[in-house]
């Protein structure tokens, strides 16, 4: 792990990377021990920290957007990255420079010779120390996994955000609801506040007993804030919001009725983070906030011919929704998906939800270790009913797949991992903008 001083950020982010092969350390006691080495930057700022199975980055990004529009300087950190480690730290929408992040790693490489972390906890640790020197006002994070033992939970959220509970990373997590909506609900702090999206059954109620136990406030989607989905094109979706301060139209430039309710949540969220601020100063920031969103590779419909649709559904409920949008969007249109997946994922179950909807599947693979090669998921594809195949490249996929939808005035969806969409988007002369 060590580097002389004077080497290239190409070269640390590469051992940083490395750090990917630590496996994962359960529990706190490890980042702290890091952020104590810099005099806790985590203690530095207030922030939101947004938890959930699916809709955390977009949720996170509609949040970031409503309190720039109110005013506050704002530190946005997701994960993963698409293209570009910096990426997951931006400050007012625009990522970390290179020569910020130059600096970051030279200084804290010694900590991390010392601590030997994962790398979500120092590419964690790097963001917070960022996010104290850029002097935020507030910053929006992006649990990395679960919750209660997330390195972002070393944070005192001034409002902590559930967005949805479904079954995935189950050998981390559990293999229940309960046990998932559990892990979740460690984000919850003693005396908090909580603006809850998961929907009422085992899972909600398994939150509410925790934040009850906590003596957290809920807020609830569907009752605090409501959303009703108007209607969806390539420009977004419009929705009607109505919250204690908003109650009117509003267009999310995201694709999805899910955008809208993570939208709405945002709303929720950002709405309890202003309070003591008049109705009409939240409801200005809502109102400009949601249609200045902008996050790519998430339900993106790149215009063209054929047009193209990029997201990440890497587990059933993701998959149903973006079933959902595809038939919104293109009703008895020929739709071809472009798919690849990480080991650790339920490819038969996400394939036969996506076989819905699709005409044709195409199975690719990103490059790394934990790609699924194409051919193990063309033996559990829908092939019963659907033509199936495997191309290992893809690039070549993309190509087939754009070839066939072109001859049968059909459309194309690239799905799966955000590794596969990252490595495919330069491909396609697509990039993730530096400022947002």
């Amino acid at each position: 792990m060590t580097i002389s001083a004077g080497v290239s950020l190409r070269r640390r982010l590469e051992e940083l990377y490395r750090f990917e092969r630590i496996a994962m350390r359960p529990g706190l006691a490890g980042v702290e021990r890091l952020l104590e080495r810099a005099d806790r930057p985590d203690r530095a700022f207030p922030s939101i920290l947004i938890a959930g199975t699916n809709g955390k980055g977009s949720t996170a990004a509609h949040v970031a957007s409503i309190l720039r529009a109110a005013g506050l300087r704002t530190g946005l950190y997701t994960s993963p990255h698409l293209i570009r480690f910096e990426e997951r730290i931006r400050v007012d929408g625009t990522e970390i420079g290179s020569e910020e992040l130059t600096s970051l790693l030279a200084a804290w490489w010694p900590r991390f010779e010392e601590e030997k972390p994962s790398f979500f906890e120092a590419a964690t640790a790097l963001c917070f120390d960022h996010f104290r020197a850029a002097r935020v006002d507030v910053a929006v994070v992006e649990v990395g996994l679960g919750g209660r033992l997330d390195a972002t939970n070393v944070l005192v959220p001034r409002v902590s955000v559930i967005t949805t509970i479904s079954n995935d990373h189950a050998e981390i997590l559990g293999h229940t609801l309960r046990r998932i909506a559990i892990e979740k609900a460690g984000i919850v702090k003693e005396g908090g506040r909580l603006a809850l999206g998961v929907d009422p059954g085992e899972a909600r109620h398994a939150i509410l007993e925790t934040a009850a136990e906590r003596g957290a406030a809920v807020s609830l989607l569907g009752e605090d804030a409501r959303v009703r989905v108007l209607g969806m094109t390539a420009e977004g979706t419009e929705f009607r919001l109505r919250t204690r301060s908003y109650d009117g139209r509003l267009r999310t430039p995201l694709v999805g009725a899910h955008q809208a309710r993570n939208a709405g949540l945002a709303a929720l969220a950002a709405e309890l983070y202003l309070e003591g601020r008049t109705g009409t100063e939240i409801a200005s920031a809502i109102g400009q906030g949601i249609p200045g969103t902008r996050w790519p590779a998430r339900t993106e419909l790149l215009q063209g011919d054929p047009p193209l649709l990029v997201d990440a559904a890497h587990n059933v409920e993701g998959a149903t929704t973006l079933a959902e949008t595809v038939a919104a969007l293109w009703p008895g249109r020929p739709v071809v998906f472009v798919a690849g997946f990480s080991r650790d994922k339920a490819h038969e179950a996400i394939l036969r939800t996506l076989g819905g909807v699709a005409s044709r599947f195409i199975l690719t693979r990103y490059h790394g270790e934990r790609a699924t090669p194409p051919d193990e998921l063309l033996r559990v594809a829908p092939t019963g009913h659907l033509d199936c195949e495997a191309v290992d490249d893809p690039m070549e996929a993309i190509q087939a797949a754009k070839a066939w939808a072109v001859r049968g005035n059909g459309a194309v969806v690239l799905t799966g991992s955000l590794y596969l969409i990252g490595e495919a988007l330069p491909l396609l002369g697509v990039g993730v903008p530096r400022a947002l």
